[in-house]
């Protein structure tokens, strides 16, 4: 992994509440441009996570996330052609026949993906995939808090003895969830903007945020720099794409189905 000083010196700081000067197609253009073959097929094999998301929005027929590497064309040939996606996506789609059996049982899907990923992952996309496992879980446990719900149903795809998981579930009759020590303020996040959907949506973007930054040097120009600026850049993007409605429906979502 080599030192990509051009491109870190193009880069503007970005900030949660503001258009980034560069947009995430540039952004990926600049990648392709500069980076070796190798290493911009880190940045492909990191999107690809969001490839996995859009696979829900493509059973739901809603809009796709612009960070995947496939949009809705190219995703529909993938599912057909059984290409693209690993192994395990084809096994869950022949598990369940149909989209709206394939939608409800998501969660399944996902947790596959993280157990997989995670195992093969490296630096900062280990971390990252890392973290996003963990804060859906606490999230989880927060909701099911909330709503009254069985938390171990709620967690029924996870490895009940993984730590997280183990964790939660031993709460499951506590008044409250108290998370891990690393994510404790997460638990002040859900109780102070829990039902407020737009102010939970920027208080949560704003601590993943910050816990990208905290997982990197931030003056290398490494392209462990460059992956973690790409994810702070996707966040950016997609804080300033909701609107209130939206906001009111991605909470909802979040409240009624496990993500």
């Amino acid at each position: 992994m080599g030192n990509y000083y051009f491109v870190g010196t193009l880069l503007p700081d970005l900030h949660i509440d503001e258009k980034p000067e560069i947009g995430f197609a540039e952004f990926d253009r600049l990648l392709y441009d500069n980076l070796s073959v190798g290493d911009y097929k880190k940045a492909i094999v990191f999107r690809a996570y969001y490839d996995i998301l859009n696979i829900r929005s493509y059973w739901k027929g809603e809009a796709f996330d612009p960070a995947g590497n496939l949009d809705p064309v190219a995703m529909e040939e993938a599912l057909i052609t059984r290409s693209v996606f690993p192994s395990y996506v084809f096994e869950f789609i022949d598990k369940y026949e149909n989209n709206e059996e394939r939608i409800r049982h998501f969660p399944l899907l996902l947790a596959t993906f993280f157990h997989n990923e995670i195992l093969q992952a490296r630096g900062i996309f280990k971390r990252f995939l890392v973290m996003e496992r963990e804060l859906r879980l606490i999230l989880v446990a927060f909701r099911a808090k909330l709503l009254g719900r069985d938390v171990v149903k709620e967690l029924q795809y996870e490895d009940p003895e993984d730590e997280l998981v183990a964790q939660i579930i031993a709460q499951k009759d506590a008044a409250e969830y108290e998370p891990p020590e690393k994510y404790a303020e997460t638990q002040a996040l859900f109780k102070r903007y829990h039902d407020d959907p737009m102010a939970f949506q920027k208080a949560y973007y704003n601590y993943r945020f910050q816990k990208i930054n905290e997982m990197i040097n931030i003056d290398s120009f490494s392209m462990d720099r460059l992956l973690a600026y790409m994810v702070k850049l996707i966040i950016v993007e997609k804080w300033l794409r909701l609107s209130k409605q939206k906001g009111l429906e991605i909470v909802d979502s979040m409240l009624k189905e496990p993500l």
